[in-house]
């Protein structure tokens, strides 16, 4: 049996990308629509993979088969659609 986790464990290394990581798959799961190139975009899929200790994330959207850095995607503002 293990014990408790520890809470340095549980803290992202990155806390910017994890914060605009976190947005990007809410609005995956709610249906948002995100900012790629100027256009509004629905996100089809995520991937997520460590990259040198640190999470990465790809998004693919509708509509295209290649994938996108994640840093290149906005995240809407609230109440815009």
């Amino acid at each position: 049996m293990t014990g408790p986790v520890s809470a340095v464990q549980d803290t992202p290394l990155d806390h910017v990308s994890y914060r605009h990581q976190a947005a990007l798959l809410k609005s995956a799961h709610c249906a948002r629509p995100v900012l790629y190139e100027g256009l509004n975009r629905f996100i089809n899929a995520l991937s997520l993979h460590q990259d040198g200790g640190r999470v990465s994330m790809t998004v693919y959207l509708a509509g295209s088969a290649a994938g996108i850095d994640s840093a290149e995607v906005q995240i809407k503002p609230a109440g815009t659609i």
